[in-house]
């Protein structure tokens, strides 16, 4: 259908309309061939020229024969796709308008009712329903208005295909944003299909419900017994986002109903818990070995934490409701660990916020099993034999008779927080007359001494704000620019995201940002997606990590994409708690972080640059590793976090720690958070002080000089630092940290072995480390650790026969020469390679072991070998080097370090770094300053 000549070209274009009408099904199945590949992409103006004007014409007899054939399946497919070229067409909804005339939304509508239709004719159908509805507000409510929402939702939960789940997913979003008065009938029509199996299904369900609540100022009731029989999903997508939308409620009037219902799943019926009754996923329970009423009641206990984290006020409401006696029936189930340990980790959050739990908590529990609980109550599973669980399920707790006294209590101590001291006789007064334990009273008395203390933390909530914006400021204007925080920025695809987060905070682990940003650049060049990573092999992985330190990292990472890929369905981890869970090598602080910075998630971050911060910030000066200091900082860490900016907060933090607030020389001036540091304050006055000492001022004016405010109860208290303080060290006594082990002094025996290669380039022989350990699965020169009651000349006997053994020939330790010594430092390993070099003469020399390879100059550079072996490369580099220098009289210049064979056999250690130093003795300061320590 040519453009030229509008007379032909109507003539051509009626003629081709002629063709369609006498044409049978083949014939209009070719037409239909060349005209989507004629015309696919075009925009209106272009397919009104192409038709002559006529195009409505044609659109009108596809629409019809669709309605018509639908049933029949006569090439429906590519009916629906000539019909996306007019439908998607940019510049003018004409089209679109006709095909609505001509009826074409219904009839996209019966074939996603018509259950005879193919799984790709549906995904095409609600493409185009996508593409009517994003075209805006009328179009979503012809679609509503024709029963599209029912249909729409039915083939989101009957269909098994993820791409056809998602694109209704995405249409029943999309009619979200039209007229209110659809919302409801959008809402109840997920609510019907909370109850489908397809697990995908559930999790688009449930996102969408969150969508929708956001804009609704109602929750209707029928949505509660579904949203809670989610909580038994065995999978943990679906039960995250069914706990979300719990979060989400809690402002409802649903509220009551919600927590009454999951207050009663933490103690299923005898009936729910028989094995025959549970009919649906049995192979997946087959799998894990748990019935989902078991896995419902530790879902219910994680959710009912989360809400009395978030609101006080909910913990109180809860307490009415019995919860501390169901938390304990909980604790008890030994069928199910994770029921147990959320309904101890949600219990220990009662247990430290109400008094009066603790004490019947410690009176069922008793002082051994309690103080066990205590300590770290997420492990105390691990500690419960058959009689200590009986006894937790047996609990008769009754928190009834002591709620009002409860709430009395916490309003007295948050009036003791102000300031309002007179209230402690009353506090004291109004406490029941129990007898208690001297140990359990003096426990308490400490806790009461340090909580009652606001020194340590921002009990004035303007405070919070002011700090917030002060840092945030500071850190938009002086922030370093990384390629994780560009990608971070600007990277739309979540899963992306999240990954490019995650492989940043684990290279960072240890290892300095100045080393870190090549690495990053040069992982996410080779491996930008996840599955990526996952498709690599631990060799390549070992490689590119090589010379980045701490080896077990990079094979993590490894596993840990391989897990995403195959157990995750290739999706990230979208919450911490998940993130904790499910990727190996992520601990408390680095879910934290990809939280707060891929995923948006209010939530502090603590590494040992905020470390530093806060203890300088709210002088906290105990050992900052002990569990209260730890416990403390996490509190710290999670009320300062700015809700509308986490991430960018949490890494304000950091820079703030890396570059002003440094462990040595901070630079206070240049703080912008300054004005709430009580260490500074602490200096300041003290300097104040000194300076009017010296000027003889203080005689009579001493009330005239201002107070060193310091914490009320120190001495009791347990973050106050236990050493006085030192005037020289300013700022830097905060933190405190225990002293460090001196590293562990080693001496290793290494092996050189070189043969000649095919191209005239030296080949080494290289074997690899094992798969756990120091190094692990790295490549290196044969080599054996030196024991002190081996002489070093039987050990070297012992690795010539090792190395005999991989080659398969015989190797006389007189072929082997002393080159030298180099030193690398691990952070807990002080190493010393004790270096031999042997030449061999045969090239064809082949390894008879699968865990040895001969590896060329270059090749090497490029392995994954750990920087101590390239550090043995360049000894042996240098000292060739200096053996092929002569002297001006033809005679070779002595080389200090470097022995002959016969002196070497019988040599003691020799001296340090000598044969790198061409002779020429190093300092002391000088040395240690040469040397690379590898983190």
């Amino acid at each position: 259908m040519s453009t030229q000549g509008d007379p032909a070209n109507i003539g051509k274009v009626l003629s081709f309309l002629r063709e369609w009408d006498r044409g049978d099904r083949t014939v209009r199945s070719r037409m239909l061939s060349t005209f989507l590949g004629q015309n696919t992409g075009k925009s209106f103006y272009e397919l009104d020229r192409e038709l002559a004007q006529l195009s409505s014409l044609f659109l009108a007899r596809l629409t019809t024969w669709m309605r018509l054939t639908y049933m029949f399946g006569t090439f429906l497919g590519l009916q629906l796709r000539a019909i996306s070229i007019f439908l998607s067409a940019s510049g003018h909804d004409q089209y679109l308008m006709e095909f609505l005339e001509d009826g074409g939304a219904l009839t996209l509508l019966d074939i996603l009712n018509y259950t005879q239709s193919k799984e790709e004719d549906k995904a095409e159908a609600l493409h185009l329903l996508l593409t009517v509805s994003n075209a805006g507000r009328k179009y979503k409510e012809i679609i509503c208005e024709s029963r599209g929402v029912k249909v729409i939702a039915e083939c989101l939960a009957e269909s098994d295909i993820e791409e056809t789940q998602e694109t209704a997913w995405a249409l029943l979003e999309s009619l979200c944003q039209g007229n209110p008065k659809y919302q409801n009938q959008i809402y109840r029509s997920l609510i019907t299909l909370m109850a489908c199996n397809s697990p995908k299904a559930q999790q688009l369900v449930l996102h969408t419900l969150r969508t929708i609540q956001s804009k609704t100022k109602t929750a209707h009731h029928s949505i509660v017994e579904p949203l809670l029989n989610m909580l038994r999903s065995l999978h943990l997508e679906v039960q995250d986002e069914a706990i979300n939308l719990i979060l989400d409620l809690k402002c409802y009037d649903v509220k009551p109903l919600l927590l009454s219902g999951l207050v009663a799943l933490l103690r299923p019926t005898k009936e729910e818990v028989k094995p025959h009754q549970i009919t649906e996923e049995s192979e997946m329970i087959k799998m894990t070995g748990s019935l989902p009423v078991f896995v419902q009641q530790a879902a219910a206990a994680k959710a009912i934490r989360l809400l009395a984290e978030e609101d006080h006020e909910l913990s109180r409401e809860l307490l009415s409701l019995g919860v501390i006696q169901y938390l304990l029936y909980a604790m008890g189930n030994r069928e199910h660990t994770d029921a147990q340990i959320q309904a101890s980790l949600a219990l220990e959050h009662f247990v430290r916020s109400f008094p009066v739990v603790e004490e019947h908590v410690q009176r069922v529990m008793g002082s051994t099993l309690f103080a066990a609980f205590m300590h770290k109550a997420g492990s105390l599973y691990m500690n419960l034999d058959e009689t200590q669980a009986e006894i937790l399920i047996t609990n008769k707790v009754n928190i009834s008779g002591d709620y009002v006294l409860c709430l009395v209590m916490s309003k007295l101590r948050s009036a003791m927080h102000k300031g309002k001291r007179a209230a402690q006789g009353i506090v004291e007064s109004a406490k029941p007359k129990r007898k208690r334990s001297k140990t359990a009273v003096k426990e308490e008395e400490t806790t009461q001494a340090a909580s009652s203390s606001s020194y340590h933390t921002f009990p004035d909530p303007a405070d919070v704000v002011q700090l917030r914006s002060q840092l945030l400021n500071w850190y938009d204007k002086e922030k370093r620019e990384l390629p994780w925080r560009t990608l971070a920025m600007t990277e739309p695809d979540l899963n992306i995201r999240t990954y490019a987060v995650w492989v940043s905070e684990i290279m960072l682990q240890q290892t300095q940002v100045a080393t870190v940003k090549d690495y990053y650049n040069r992982w996410m060049k080779r491996w930008p997606t996840v599955q990526d990573l996952a498709s690599a092999t631990l060799e390549e992985v070992n490689q590119m990590w090589a010379g980045l330190g701490y080896y077990s990292r990079g094979k993590r990472l490894h596993e840990g994409a391989q897990k995403v890929t195959t157990e995750l369905k290739g999706q990230m981890p979208q919450t911490v708690d998940s993130l904790l869970k499910q990727l190996p090598g992520v601990g408390r602080y680095t879910a934290a972080a990809i939280g707060s910075i891929a995923l948006g998630q209010v939530t502090g971050a603590v590494d040992g640059n905020v470390i530093r911060v806060l203890c300088r910030l709210r002088a906290i000066g105990a050992d900052s590793t002990s569990p209260a200091v730890t416990e403390a900082l996490w509190g710290l860490a999670n009320m300062l976090v700015d809700p509308e900016r986490p991430g960018d907060f949490n890494q304000a933090m950091m820079e703030l720690g890396a570059r002003v607030c440094t462990p040595k020389g901070p630079v206070c001036s240049q703080c912008p958070v300054q004005s709430h540091c009580h260490s500074y304050h602490k200096v300041h006055v003290k300097q104040e002080q000194s300076s009017k000492k010296l000027l003889w001022k203080l005689e009579r004016k001493t009330s005239a000089l201002p107070d060193i405010e310091d914490c009320v109860n120190s001495g009791t208290c347990p973050l106050c630092p236990s050493e006085p303080w030192d005037d020289e060290l300013g700022v830097q006594n905060f933190p405190r940290k225990p002293a460090k082990k001196p590293p562990r002094v080693e001496r290793t025996l290494t092996f050189v072995v070189i043969r000649p290669g095919e191209e005239g380039e030296d080949e080494y022989l290289l074997t690899q480390r094992p798969n756990k350990g120091l190094l692990a699965g790295l490549w290196e020169f044969p080599c054996l650790l030196l024991e002190e009651e081996n002489s070093e000349m039987k050990q070297r006997r012992t690795l010539c026969a090792e190395i005999s053994r991989i080659l398969g020939a015989h190797l006389t330790e007189r072929l082997c020469q002393y080159v030298g010594e180099v030193v690398h430092i691990f952070s807990h390993i002080h190493q010393t390679y004790v270096v031999h070099s042997v030449r061999l003469k045969d090239g064809d020399t082949q390894t008879q072991t699968e865990n040895a390879q001969w590896l060329s100059r270059s090749a090497l550079q490029e392995a994954a070998v750990s920087t101590g072996v390239k550090k043995i490369v360049k000894l042996c580099d240098s000292v060739d080097s200096q053996k092929g220098q002569t002297s001006k009289d033809g005679k070779k210049q002595k080389i200090t370090g470097v022995k002959n064979d016969k002196k070497s056999q019988t040599s003691k250690k020799p001296k340090l770094g000598a044969a790198n130093s061409g002779g020429r003795q190093l300092s002391l300061s000088s040395f240690f300053k040469a040397v690379k320590e590898e983190s």
